[in-house]
């Protein structure tokens, strides 16, 4: 299911999006990986040495998925930020040859050459607040990078699930992180890709993806589906709006929560007429798939489907 949010943010700077707090740093709640953006499944801190967040593009029930996650052949990555400035790269290498050795349960040998090549990766000097992803995608390759350099590569299924029952596998080098990173995820049901309708005829008019930007609700127009609209341009749109490409275009501005599903007292600009007014949007418990949207001029509560992830 997370997949129906993922796929939604690409033209959204992710600096932008709500963050998950652990100790003093935080995680973004999306983040891309060498072009897949993947949902912060879990964070958690160890032994004041370093935070690390656990990125997926699928669900997980809990603690017990450990092991599926770590052998599963899937895009998902690792953020660990150093939150000491008493650890040596000697140190972090040591403890990550000890992990590896809990993870395969003494057998890490079987993979002494694909070690070494990650190891030698890894620099000698580690600093506070460093972060290193290691970003697995499907197909067997593990990039390491340090803040935004790549450090390298290895290619190895095998490897990569020996490293990610480090922290994920029947062994890990700290139970209570491991708890912290499967946590089960329960994502914001207004969050989601929306299709729109003419109120009027039933025809299905645009795709809205709804988004959050420190708290608030957000709304673009990811596509027109009248393949004759996809260049249209907002010539009656005001501000910054006017003249721009309908697509891509943030229609709905700074929704704040009410209570339960209900989000109001935000913007929403018509392309039609390119009039501004107040907007209110909920879903009702009965009908989860359904997004009702209330603006000024837009005669009574329009309802928006939910996109399923297969459309």
């Amino acid at each position: 299911m997370k997949n129906l949010f993922l796929i939604l943010f690409g033209a959204i700077s992710l600096t932008s999006f709500s963050q998950t707090k652990v100790g003093e740093v935080y995680f973004n709640d999306i983040d891309t990986f060498e072009g897949a953006e993947l949902m912060l499944n879990g964070a958690g801190e160890r032994e004041r040495l370093y935070a690390l967040g656990l990125y997926l593009d699928f669900e997980v029930e809990g603690v017990e998925d450990g092991l599926r996650v770590a052998n599963k052949d899937a895009d998902m990555a690792i953020s660990i930020k150093v939150i000491t400035s008493t650890v040596a790269g000697a140190e972090i290498k040591e403890m990550l040859r000890n992990g590896l050795e809990r993870a395969t349960d003494g057998n890490s040998y079987l993979l002494e050459n694909e070690i070494r090549d990650f190891i030698n990766l890894l620099p000698n000097d580690i600093n506070k607040y460093d972060i290193f992803k290691v970003v697995y995608k499907k197909g067997g390759n593990l990039s390491l990078y340090r803040n935004k350099d790549k450090l390298g590569q290895v290619n190895s299924l095998k490897f990569k699930k020996a490293f990610f029952k480090i922290w994920l596998g029947e062994n890990p080098v700290d139970e209570k992180l491991k708890e912290d990173v499967l946590a089960s995820y329960t994502p914001n049901p207004i969050l989601g890709r929306w299709k729109t309708y003419d109120k009027e005829t039933g025809v299905a008019i645009k795709i809205v993806q709804l988004y959050m930007i420190e708290n608030k609700i957000f709304g673009s127009i990811q596509r027109m589906l009248r393949q004759s609209e996809r260049d249209a341009v907002c010539y009656q749109c005001k501000g910054d709006d006017k003249n721009q490409n309908v697509e891509g275009l943030v229609i709905m501005k700074r929704l704040k929560h009410a209570k339960d599903f209900k989000y109001e007292n935000g913007k929403f600009t018509d392309i039609r007429t390119g009039e501004v007014s107040d907007c209110d949007i909920w879903i009702d418990e009965e009908e989860m798939d359904v997004l009702n949207v209330k603006y000024k001029g837009g005669g009574g509560a329009h309802q928006w489907k939910r996109v399923k992830e297969d459309e």
